[in-house]
């Protein structure tokens, strides 16, 4: 069963339907077989064709900062050409309503180091060696409520002559998978991966969470029952009775009569909460050592009285604390008190 994702409202009061997108968007990713299904469906068709049966290999953590990998939506992924030649793709996830104005900057910073952070030794057939960045594929998979503006290369972002992008400068392109312009039944042929974009596609808006789960019920509905029943599967992250109540009610409005073969039995949630305890728990522990290091980076020694605090806070606590380092807060504000 995939992991539970946080439904309907949350502890914090975010009023969205999913707190973090970011982190549901990573966790689909690195579901058996949906990275690879994603890169395939949504790579370049030339590049696409010269794929190997290989399924994809996560190399994150080869390439990206530890200390940040729980903070961005960044994944590389290896994959294999059939003449055997491995290259690499880049993978961010864009969960912001609007696309960021730097946002090409940032690409062309992440693209340079990826590509050269293992540049590779080539020996050529007569005997000249060369050392060549690693071959990389830039892919954004944005869902923000407004359409991605920016263009989706450099040499258009210029401003400039065709001809003269084409005589030496600097130049790059990335695939843009845009969720808010592609028809729901069109966003993959993969149930999973389907039902995952729907809901990355409609979670990240901002209205009223019954307005939302009635437009991404309504909408998987349309697309099918088995990608509905994978929708409630992603978002029965509870067994909080209200809202159980409130995903039946929906579904008895889209689904008349089918919602009882949706939704997961009372089994179903023990079962589910008995596995993935010894799972959250060790997420938990994750984040906290990830706290705990960025603060040590950023202000040196910690006081007892935070590392106690820090030690036996819950994991909303954490996150909203991870939030306000990025953020640039001193170390008094990460931990001020929202209430006051």
């Amino acid at each position: 069963m995939s992991a539970p994702i946080e439904a309907v409202g949350g502890a914090s009061g975010d009023r969205r339907l999913i707190r973090r997108h970011d982190q549901f968007a990573k966790t689909l990713l690195d579901q058996p077989g949906i990275a690879d299904a994603f890169l395939r469906e949504r790579l370049p068709a030339a590049a696409a064709a010269q794929l190997s049966a290989e399924p994809a290999i996560d190399r994150s953590e080869s390439f990206v900062d530890p200390t940040l990998a729980e903070l961005r939506g960044d994944r590389i992924y290896s994959l294999a050409t059939r003449e055997g030649r491995p290259f690499l793709i880049w993978t961010l996830v864009e969960h912001k309503s609007s696309p960021e104005a730097d946002a090409i900057v940032q690409v062309l910073g992440y693209l340079t180091g990826v590509a050269s952070s293992n540049a590779q030794r080539r020996i050529n057939p007569d005997g000249t060696v060369w050392i060549v960045p690693v071959p990389v594929f830039a892919v954004i998979l944005y869902h923000g409520i407004d359409r991605w503006s920016l263009p989706t290369s450099l040499g258009a972002a210029y401003g400039l002559p065709a001809e003269m992008v084409g005589e030496g400068l600097l130049d790059f392109s990335y695939t843009l998978v845009d969720l808010t312009t592609i028809p729901d039944e069109e966003l993959s042929g993969h149930p999973e991966l389907q039902a995952g974009l729907l809901v990355l596609k409609y979670a990240a808006r901002d209205d009223d969470p019954e307005v939302t789960l009635d437009r991404l019920l309504g909408a998987a509905a349309v697309v099918g029952l088995s990608i509905v029943r994978i929708v409630v599967r992603y978002l029965f992250g509870t067994s909080d009775a209200a809202q159980l109540g409130r995903l039946r009610t929906v579904l008895g409005r889209m689904i008349p009569g089918q919602e009882d073969d949706v939704m997961p039995t009372i089994a179903d949630v023990f079962v589910a909460e008995g596995v993935a305890k010894g799972l959250v728990q060790g997420h938990a522990q994750a984040k906290t050592e990830t706290l705990m290091r960025m603060l040590r980076r950023r202000f040196g020694e910690v006081p007892e009285t935070i590392e106690l605090k820090v030690s036996s806070a819950p994991v909303a606590d954490i996150d909203n604390w991870i939030d306000a380092i990025v953020d640039g807060k001193p170390l008094d504000a990460v931990f001020e008190d929202p209430k006051h």
